[in-house]
């Protein structure tokens, strides 16, 4: 395993009084390191789909929608973490690329269902190498076990924090 590489503190700019000065507790570094993990994510998975003309984003929603065909639009949405409204331009681009189809859906006559084509299942391929490689570098540096507990912890502190936004925005009185 290589050296690993210095964890940088968003409020350490050599001006800024050291963490326990700022008020910055473990909870407020363990999301500086969630968002800073995610944005770097973004911007490699970006950077490698490049040749496909693809985002990340465009990427994972083909990928859930082979998983899972026959999902709606909203159903996509919720998956991705994603507005529909963004939801929407995504699959309208890869529509346009020929990647994903639109149909009738199995149980409602209102809803659409999602598939991905011929074309798009050769495009993952091709492009799930590359994406492929983040996994690679977590699985080096981190090992399988921390990876298993990082992920448990962070998708138990989600639920608690996505419950208290439920809770938010309940009107008062309700109970």
């Amino acid at each position: 395993m290589t050296d690993p590489l210095p964890y940088i503190s968003p409020l350490n700019d050599d001006r800024t009084p050291p963490r326990a000065a700022t008020g910055m507790d473990e909870a407020s570094s363990l999301i500086d390191a969630a968002f800073r993990l995610e944005r770097a994510v973004t911007r490699i998975g970006n950077g490698r789909l490049r040749p496909w003309n693809m985002t990340l984003s465009s990427y994972t929603a083909l990928r859930i929608i082979a998983d899972q065909p026959q999902l709606t639009l909203a159903q996509l949405a919720r998956r991705c973490y994603a507005r529909p409204q963004t939801m929407t331009r995504i699959v309208t681009q890869l529509e346009n690329r020929g990647f994903v189809a639109r149909g009738s859906h199995p149980e409602s006559e209102r809803a659409l269902s999602l598939r991905v084509t011929d074309a798009g299942l050769a495009a993952l391929a091709e492009m799930g190498a590359e994406v492929l490689k983040i996994s690679d570098t977590l699985n080096a540096t981190l090992g399988p076990e921390d990876i298993v507990a990082a992920d448990q912890h962070l998708r138990r502190a989600a639920l608690v924090v996505e419950n208290e936004l439920r809770e938010m925005k309940r009107p008062e009185g309700d109970g």
